[in-house]
Formats: C-alpha cells, structure tokens, sequence
C-alpha cells in the first residue's frame, strides 16, 4: 500500500513538472527568481557553477541534479553559505534520508537570498530611502535507482519573493535523469532546471524563471587521480549572445549594435561549462573550472582578466566534508563558496 501511494504521489510530482516546463517555456517576459539559478554547493561552483554528472554521494550535487540522490546512503546534512557579489549573500541547507517502506532517497531543503539593502530613487531620480531583498526557495526531492546504470528524480520548489514593498509567489521543478557505465567512472546525465512561473507576480506583468535545459558529462580517468567534466548548458535556446534576451526598440542605436553577433563557433561554445577535478591524496581534491558565456559576457574589452574562472578545494573527513570555491566574474566582482556536508 505505501508503495503504491508514493508510486501515484511520484506521478503526480513528474506531472506537475511537465506542467511547470511548459509554462517556462511560454514565458517570455523579465527574469524572475535568478538566485536559484546560483549553485548551491562550493563543488559544482568550483567547476564552472552548472550542475554536474558524478556518481559519488555528495549531497550538494543532488541539490542541483536530484537524480544522483540515490548515490547517498543514509542520512545527511548539507550547509551552503555564498558571500557574493557586493553586500548580496546567498545560503542553502538541506537533509536527505532514506525509508525502508518508500524506494529511493528523499531530500527536503531551503535556498535564500538576501540582496542587501538597496537606494530607491523616484522617477526624477532623488534618493527616496533604501528597501531590501529576501527571496526563499524550498526544495523537495526524490530520486531513485532503477539498476546499477539508471536513476532518475525529481525536485519541487515553491518560491517567496519580496523585493522592497512587493512580493512574489511562484513555483519551479527540476527533472533529470542519469546514466553510468565504465564501473562508475563514467556518468551522463540530462536535466530540465527551474521550469515553472510566477503564480502571483510583483505586478500586473509576469516574469520569466531561469529555466535551462542541459546534458552533464564526467569521466574519471582510471590510471591517473583526475576527472574531467563538461555542462552543454542552456540547450533550450541556440543563440546566447546577451542581447538576444533584451531586443530593441526598431531603428534604435541598440539595434544596430546588435548586427554583430558572435560567430558559429563562438555561440557554440557558450554552451559549454568545463570542469576538472585533481585527487591528490583521499582526503583531499582540487577543483577548477571555466565558463565561458561567463567569460565572454563579463570580460572587460581591454582586461578580460580572469573572468569566467573558479577553483576551489574540498577535504574529506570521517564525519563531515569541508569546501571552498572562489569564482570570477569581473575584474570588480568575485563571489566565494563556503560548503559543509555532515554524515549523520
């Protein structure tokens, strides 16, 4: 009886995703909710900042990609805290468990923002005080192993959203599936993030949520202590030049700027995040990783610097797991990740 209930509660979660990406996907207003687009986890913001195919049991990766939930076996907790750009700071906590009468691994957990407090000016632009930010998303999860190769899961977020005198209540989901081969080494996985919409908008206009649609691939050598990972990130749209999500009035100055686009190969390698990860001993990993939309989008002309580039370590203990990753952005801006996973 309980697993033909969780069985039929299972369904309904795949269906009210399904519902969710199709509502993303109609959406063609402002950006809304961009904070859970923020990884939750020093690790996969280490490699590039999108979600990774690895086949170990770290709970911050399910947090991102909920099909690798069943690779964790007991109970766990995972702490995330992002001091980021100017005075904005972002934080994530989550717990995963398991039940004798349900198959599969369950997660419930929360995502905050709090951008800081802001000046607000009126339309003749004098200050006007300040406001604040606070954005919430809650994250409940499942996943499951079909055999020692396939899994699959899923993740429900309700989202609260206030911003100075208005609010904002929506819900996204993410769907993804995985597969593994070569013992493990190997892992692929596809996933649907943040699909979904606004429920009550800040007014009258709803906004758009970060959905992406995007394939993880990993591969640890098996002579050698490295692994190597590549995201094809944002596989719902082709063309990623900036511009193309802010279009211009006809016959303005913008619009002609916009006539340079980025060229074929450009375009298509916006669409990758690379990662590599050095395991120097078994306790102790090295991670790094470039983004190179991130890159082309924030480097300054003369000074592309660093921009697009993270790195980052994790150490592993007999209880706990301990990570850092620091991530550029600009020659102004850099955000760093502070991750701690315990095993309960």
């Amino acid at each position: 009886m309980g697993k033909k209930f969780f069985s039929l509660g299972f369904f309904k979660l795949v269906c009210l995703s399904a519902m969710a990406v199709l509502l993303s996907l109609t959406t063609t207003a402002q950006p809304v909710y961009e904070f859970a687009a923020i990884p939750a986890s020093a690790r996969v913001a280490a490699m590039g900042g999108s979600p990774l195919a690895i086949t170990e049991p770290d709970l911050g990766i399910a947090a991102t990609n909920p099909s690798f939930l069943p690779y964790i076996d007991g109970q766990k907790v995972a702490a995330d805290y992002v001091n980021y750009i100017s005075d904005i700071s972002i934080g994530h906590a989550s717990y995963c468990f398991t039940d004798s009468r349900v198959p599969g691994t369950m997660a419930v957990g929360i995502q905050y923002l709090n951008g800081g407090k802001n000046t607000r000016y009126d339309v003749y632009g004098n200050e006007a005080g300040s406001f604040s930010t606070n954005e919430y998303a809650f994250h409940l999860s499942y996943g499951r192993r079909f055999d020692s190769c396939l899994s699959i899961g899923a993740t429900l977020k309700p989202v609260l959203s206030f911003v100075g005198g208005y609010s904002s209540v929506g819900l996204m989901a993410d769907i993804s599936a995985s597969y593994t081969f070569n013992e493990g080494r190997t892992a692929t996985s596809a996933l649907l993030r943040n699909a979904g919409s606004q429920f009550t908008p800040y007014n009258d206009h709803y906004g758009r949520v970060p959905f992406e649609a995007l394939i993880a691939v990993s591969h640890q050598l098996e002579h050698a202590p490295f692994r190597f990972s590549v995201v094809f990130q944002k596989l719902q749209k082709f063309r990623l030049n900036a511009d193309s999500d802010n279009p211009a009035e006809p016959g303005s100055e913008v619009e002609r700027d916009n006539i340079t686009l980025p060229s074929f190969a450009d375009n298509m390698l916006r669409h990758c995040v690379f990662g590599i990860e050095a395991f120097p001993g078994k306790s102790f990993n090295l991670r790094a990783g470039f983004n190179y939309q991130r890159h082309q989008e924030l480097k300054l002309t003369d000074a592309p610097g660093l921009a697009g580039f993270s790195l980052g370590f994790g150490l592993r203990l007999k209880r706990f797991n301990l990570e850092f990753a620091h991530a550029r952005y600009t020659l102004a801006g850099s955000s760093n990740h502070f991750s701690v996973v315990v095993n309960l």
